[in-house]
């Protein structure tokens, strides 16, 4: 059997080692005590530190104190995902959706960069169907005053009329066809 390794003091992300409590009765390895960065005491395997394999306790893990848990709410909050989504249509050229949005000029209200000034503004959602939508001025920025909560079919009704010469060729001829019938 391997000589234990003394890792007394060390810091292994946001945990320190503390003293080795105890063996693990089912694998043999040794646990230690750490303590997290956020207060609390938790005790892992030797290995799982040394490998980077666990780097905080629970607690800090499921976003409490925890720098990559973005405004609080990335993980538990249902309308972060939807903050997100806007924000990425409108300021990242890289996304799919940009030359729709962003490259169109629509903005998002820069107050609304921070996460929790958007739920406070925007509201939770009345029901699980509704999606935010740009009205009165679907051709608006999403900003106060030209946002609600509508349902998919209020939200095809209130869509930016698309001009002819943003049609292909194949999309021209059945928009034309369509507007004959």
């Amino acid at each position: 059997m391997a000589k234990a390794i003394d890792i007394t003091n060390q810091r292994f992300g946001r945990l320190v080692a503390i003293r080795p409590v105890s063996r693990d009765t089912h694998n043999k390895k040794i646990l230690w005590l750490c303590r997290c960065a956020c207060g609390r005491f938790t005790t892992v395997p030797t290995g799982a530190l040394r490998r980077n394999r666990i780097r905080s306790c629970k607690h800090h893990t499921n976003g409490y104190n925890n720098p990559n848990y973005r405004h609080g709410f990335a993980n538990t909050h249902p309308l972060y995902a939807i903050w997100s989504a806007i924000r990425q249509r409108c300021n990242n050229p890289n996304h799919p959706r940009y030359k729709d949005y962003g490259g169109s000029g629509i903005q998002v209200d820069p107050r609304w960069e921070d996460f929790s000034v958007f739920l406070a503004e925007v509201g939770e959602r009345p029901h699980s169907s509704l999606t935010l939508d740009r009205y009165p001025n679907p051709n608006g920025n999403y900003e106060l005053g030209n946002i609600r909560w509508a349902t998919t079919h209020e939200q095809n009704n209130n869509k930016r009329a698309r001009r002819l010469d943003q049609f292909t060729t194949a999309e021209l001829e059945a928009e034309l066809a369509r507007r004959q019938r």
